[in-house]
């Protein structure tokens, strides 16, 4: 940054300037200068940071809008190839450079991994509201340090009391069409982000709980400037449907288009909301006068949708965090552990990974190699069928994930696999088990989802994805938060077949997800915390990230940048235009047994590893986010 005037400049004119200069990220080594004070941030170095990155980003809209897809709304970012990559004692790793930054300060102060993540999540309810808020649901792995101890916290939303199972389907017996059931306030689960960052915060948290939301309420106050995927993503919303929502039109679509790029953006009802939260904690939100606003807010909006049975405040009151053992297994010479139901993607996750290492002869395998590729998207599809069919919410019983993952049966599912690779498969039965208790279901979809991955001084690890669902979620708002329609990942269809559905609706269930943050250990100690965003997709992404670090050894950098496929039914979908090329020609991977399909994919991975006593962190290329470090 030569001087402030170049702020004022046009999101053009600083664009060519950024291309003809090419400015060198700076470290947290050179944080001194004469503009250390510059946009009232504490580091100059990261204030550099997050500029260059958003200078890059603003240059991906001035290209023509990536096309999205109904499987993955949130798809890449068009042109957007550098890779933000960080290392230190203390990484932060977000989706958005102004929440990477803020999280960077409070580990500055002297915060933990569990304090820097509420500020990390409540910034991204501003700046990133299409993919997950306060009034969202989460998944957290914390790795604590002094105890030695891996703590998993289910913060997933929660059907009211209220439910049916036959919320979401039509008069005539049929499921709604999504886009339909979205916008429906019956589609929105209690929240349970608020009571997860407030119980970390409160177990593992060292700073006052009021300093950790400051950041978050100065932008919702002050306003910021809109990134370009976030006012790309409003308009997937009004294409998706917002109609039925006048305080999102008002808030984000004033004058029927998305707010101004060059102008500052103000939330003042979430500003308010953070500020009450601040004050009140945690609990307010869901006993306190918080709770009672939300609650009245959602009364208002019933007005319009009186067949809406309504919230109770014990909904709310009775909302609680649920601590999990964590879902482990030993694969390549490490120990993964990642999130146990009703998360099926962990279950995905290991499953792909162990039947790839069944079927392949990993030690002779590179990114290079097309069996590899092709065994794994072999394994996805096949992972995909169980998880899809198994994993309900454990307070209608155990999922049988141990029989799941049990070598023998992986063992007859690989051999399976191989010799009819071009069958779609059914679920199997795992051992103790020898019928089918349910209905099979149809796949759904997740959408509006970030990943946060927070290394601190002190060795903790956070390793957190939160979702709304759908971009923007039901598109209501309350309190100028984006209410979440998470209770559409339930199964619409309690019954088929005469066999009830594991993943139907019930009061007080949590619906299947697939988020998965996971981290790696090695000798007991962690070595690696990834996740991301990606809906269903989300096990697929994590199982090639994975993949490259720990079986191809390759360097954080690469293992986010490296395409990604996904296994659709009986569709290979490749990643087109990923951020670094294919490493053999596409034409290799295409076998007689798939249609194939290119099209982008939005991962989001955020990624930090040990390597030679320092940790080093990367953010996905494909979307806005930036890894930051303090020496």
């Amino acid at each position: 940054m030569r001087s402030h005037k170049v702020i004022a400049e046009s999101c053009g004119q600083l664009w060519l300037r950024f291309l003809k200069t090419s400015p060198k990220p700076c470290t947290n080594d050179a944080a001194e200068g004469p503009d250390r004070h510059l946009l009232g941030l504490r580091s100059y170095c990261s204030v550099i940071n997050a500029l260059l990155l958003v200078l890059s980003v603003w240059g991906a809209a001035m290209a023509a809008a990536a096309p999205i897809s109904r499987d993955d709304p949130e798809s890449a970012e068009l042109s957007r190839k550098r890779i933000s990559t960080a290392a230190g004692s203390a990484v932060v790793v977000t989706a958005n450079p102004l929440a990477s930054a803020a999280a960077l300060n409070i580990l500055r102060e002297g915060g933990t991994a569990a304090d820097a993540l509420v500020t990390a999540q409540s910034v991204l309810a501003v700046v990133e509201p299409q993919s997950s808020g306060l009034a969202g649901g989460s998944f957290l792995l914390f790795w604590d340090a002094q105890q030695q101890a891996l703590n998993v916290l289910d913060g997933r939303e929660v059907a009211p009391q209220s439910s049916r199972p036959d919320d979401l389907l039509s008069q005539t017996g049929d499921p709604l069409p999504w886009r339909e059931a979205t916008a429906r306030l019956e589609a929105i689960g209690i929240p349970g982000t608020v009571a997860l960052l407030w119980e970390v915060h409160q177990h593992h948290g060292r700073l006052r709980w009021e300093r950790t939301l400051q950041s978050a309420i100065r932008l919702a106050r002050d306003g910021f400037r809109p990134s370009p995927r976030l006012l790309r993503s409003i308009g997937l919303a009004r294409r998706i449907g917002v109609q039925h929502s006048q305080a999102f039109q008002a808030l984000y679509l004033p004058s029927g288009q998305p707010p101004p790029a060059d102008q500052l953006f103000q939330n003042a009802s979430l500003a308010r909301t953070l500020a009450a939260l601040a004050q009140d904690g945690g609990p307010s939100f869901y006993r306190g006068a918080l709770a009672r606003q939300i609650l009245r807010e959602m009364g208002v909006l019933q007005e319009s949708e009186p067949e809406f049975r309504g919230w109770r405040p014990s909904d709310l009151s009775a909302y609680a965090v649920l601590h999990r053992q964590p879902l482990c297994s030993e694969r390549f010479s490490h120990r993964i552990c990642t999130m146990p139901p009703p998360s099926s993607g962990g279950l995905a996750l290991l499953q792909t990974l162990a039947l790839l290492n069944t079927s392949t002869d990993l030690a002779l395998s590179g990114s290079a190699d097309p069996q590899t590729w092709q065994h794994l998207a072999s394994a996805l599809t096949w992972a995909d069928a169980d998880r899809l069919y198994w994993v309900h919410d454990p307070i209608d019983g155990d999922v049988p994930t141990a029989a799941l993952l049990d070598p023998s049966y992986i063992a007859s599912r690989a051999e399976e696999m191989q010799a009819t690779p071009a069958a779609q498969p059914s679920p199997g039965l795992p051992p103790g088990i020898d019928h089918y208790p349910f209905g099979r279901a149809q796949q759904g979809r997740e959408q509006g989802t970030t990943h946060v991955t927070i290394v601190d001084g002190y060795g903790n690890i956070a390793s957190y994805t939160s979702s709304v669902e759908t971009v923007f979620g039901s598109r209501h708002l309350v309190a100028g938060m984006v209410m979440n329609n998470q209770l559409t990942d339930f199964a619409f269809e309690p019954i088929i077949g005469g066999q009830a559905v594991a993943n139907r609706r019930l009061p007080g269930r949590r619906p299947v997800s697939s988020m998965a943050p996971t981290l790696v250990f090695q000798n007991d100690q962690p070595v690696l915390a990834l996740g991301s965003p990606g809906g269903r997709s989300i096990p697929h992404l994590l199982s090639r990230v994975l993949l490259a670090s720990l079986v191809w050894n390759e360097p954080p950098k690469r293992a986010v940048a490296l395409p990604h496929l996904s296994s659709r039914r009986l569709t290979l979908v490749l990643e087109k235009d990923p951020p670094l090329p294919w490493p053999m020609p596409i034409e290799d991977l295409k076998t007689d047994r798939q249609t194939i399909r290119s099209q982008r994919i939005g991962s989001g991975t955020a990624l930090v590893q040990r390597i030679n006593g320092r940790w080093h962190g990367a953010a996905d290329p494909r979307r806005e986010g930036t890894a930051v470090a303090l020496p």
